[in-house]
């Protein structure tokens, strides 16, 4: 089922403008469990590209190695990260847009950052009004650098490597359609 805008179905929102509800519903599937998300963790660790990461992805000066972070240490950092996230997002991408959409495009942003949105086809594509086209180029980030190459995610052979960047994608997708 769509998630439906936290005062009223259809009400829509620019980037920038994102209410507190919809920061938080994305700052709590950003912190799920499982391959889809970010999930998180309380222990800094170095990500498959080696920076120190903690909570669900943040990465940054907040990151000190060998500290432990609370539960709402890291919910601040994750709430503070995802506002100023989507403030720059409204930078290059006007418009209002449900509020899956937000959330499918904060998610797709906060993993691939948002100057990597920013610059994409996607968000070409949103500002022409194009919506299903700008969903469909969510597939073509599943690529990523293993042993020096650039690998895609989807084929048997490297998916074991990527980090759950599959079902990231596709759970992006679904939520972007509101079929999530």
């Amino acid at each position: 089922m769509a998630d439906q805008a936290p005062s009223g179905k259809g009400r829509k929102f620019g980037f920038a403008a994102a209410p507190a509800a919809l920061i938080l519903a994305l700052v709590a599937a950003l912190g799920q469990d499982n391959s889809a998300h970010e999930g998180r963790k309380y222990v800094p660790y170095r990500d498959s590209g080696g920076i120190w990461t903690v909570c669900a992805g943040i990465t940054g000066p907040a990151v000190v190695p060998g500290r432990r972070y609370t539960h709402a240490e890291c919910g601040k950092l994750e709430q503070d990260y995802v506002q100023a996230m989507l403030h720059n997002m409204g930078r290059c991408v006007r418009g209002e847009f449900e509020f899956h959409e937000v959330k499918a495009w904060g998610h797709f942003a906060y993993n691939v950052g948002t100057s990597g949105f920013c610059s994409s086809t996607a968000a070409k594509r949103l500002n022409a009004g194009e919506r299903a086209a700008a969903c469909d180029e969510i597939w073509k980030w599943r690529f990523v650098t293993i042993d020096g190459a650039k690998r895609d995610c989807s084929l048997p052979q490297w998916r074991s490597k990527c980090g759950g960047i599959i079902d990231r994608r596709q759970w992006e997708m679904a939520t972007c359609r509101g079929s999530q």
